[in-house]
């Protein structure tokens, strides 16, 4: 009998749940050890059931402050939110609305692979025309050609998409992109908003009526899942179950938080953070399997009703030469949310090795 009862306490240990100042789950936050390999995300219920015997572990999400606790200690892990807000802008009826957004994107492997890029982008919203466009501006780094080259050219298929600011809200853009599978967004038996597809629940949302702000999570692998098998299509099923098989253990989960009054419409100026996470173990060349990290994340760091002239000043005013040094120094300067320090770690001592070569 004292046997199962240790046995339970120690499966009980290995459970960790996540949740914010008001008591509501954090979904999705990024579980790491202190040297930075990653064990895995929180669910959308906050909860991460195993930590693979990590005695230590650091909790990391875009929208909180990182925190590293004990593991087995009881009850749930309170995230503080992070120091990052954007002042009050007047609406005004000039035509354009600046944005400018701030991004970072790093991969990071169990074997000690990594690429950083940071860069910003000024997006230029046309209220009349409802276009939007992008100039960026980055800097990059690797520690290896290969991950280098295939990253880049990830990203530069998807410039503007993927570090500029959305059109619309992601929850409207959900239930566009996947009406064939049924997605909603209503209150569950406790009032909570979920997202659900003909498959279950994909995803959460969660409002902060005093701050002002809503957040998006939701499950983009499951979505993309649901879609491909909604489709009946037997080569483009075959397709994602090789892409499973080749990528085993694939998470793929998305977050979004704009501002938000439970009223208005959205606009692309009230939104403030987002990022996209995806994890997978695929066999390296030497046949050893390795957990990949690939992580974006993107925080408008400005915006402003503005005339094409003002638009133009803007901008100049703006640019800045794109250094690790100038980079590091924005951050702090616009509070972004700092990194894990296992991982800042490892992009200093890249940046220092680029700076040596």
């Amino acid at each position: 009998m004292l046997l199962v009862a240790l046995v339970a306490v120690a499966a009980e240990a290995q459970r960790i749940q996540t949740v914010d100042s008001n008591g509501a789950p954090v979904a999705y936050a990024s579980v790491m050890t202190e040297d930075a390999k990653f064990i895995g995300t929180t669910g959308l219920d906050g909860v991460l059931e195993d930590v693979k015997g990590a005695k230590t572990v650091i909790i990391t999400h875009v929208a909180y402050q990182s925190k590293t606790v004990e593991v087995g200690k009881g009850g749930p892990i309170t995230l503080e939110e992070a120091d990052f807000g954007l002042p009050e802008v007047t609406v005004t009826k000039k035509p354009l609305v600046y944005v400018q957004t701030y991004y970072r994107l790093l991969a990071v492997t169990d074997d000690g692979m990594i690429y950083y890029r940071a860069g910003l982008v000024d997006n230029q919203y046309d209220r009349q025309k409802k276009d939007l466009s992008t100039d960026e501006e980055h800097f990059s780094m690797a520690s290896i050609g290969l991950l280098k080259t295939l990253l880049n050219m990830m990203v530069n298929t998807s410039k503007g998409r993927l570090f500029g600011i959305p059109k619309i809200k992601r929850d409207e853009y959900l239930k566009r992109r996947y009406a064939d599978i049924g997605l909603k967004v209503a209150p569950d038996a406790s009032g909570k908003l979920v997202i659900t597809d003909n498959y279950g629940q994909v995803g959460t949302i969660t409002d902060d009526p005093k701050a002002g702000i809503r957040r998006v999570s939701y499950d983009a692998n499951g979505l993309f899942t649901h879609s491909t098998l909604a489709t009946g299509k037997e080569k483009k099923i075959k397709k994602m179950e090789k892409r499973e098989k080749e990528r085993k253990n694939r998470v793929d989960v998305d977050f979004e938080q704009y501002c938000y009054d439970g009223e208005s419409k959205y606009s692309p100026e009230d939104f403030m953070m987002k990022q996209v996470y995806t994890s997978y173990d695929r066999e390296n060349t030497e046949g050893k399997m390795v957990h990949r990290v690939l992580m974006c994340q993107v925080f408008n760091t400005e915006r402003a009703y503005v005339t094409k002239d003002e638009l133009k000043q803007l901008k100049k005013r703006n640019k800045m030469k794109m250094t690790y040094g100038n980079i590091q120094r924005f951050e702090r300067e616009h509070k972004i949310p700092a990194l894990a320090p296992a991982i800042q770690k490892r992009i200093d001592e890249l940046a220092a090795q680029k700076s040596n070569e």
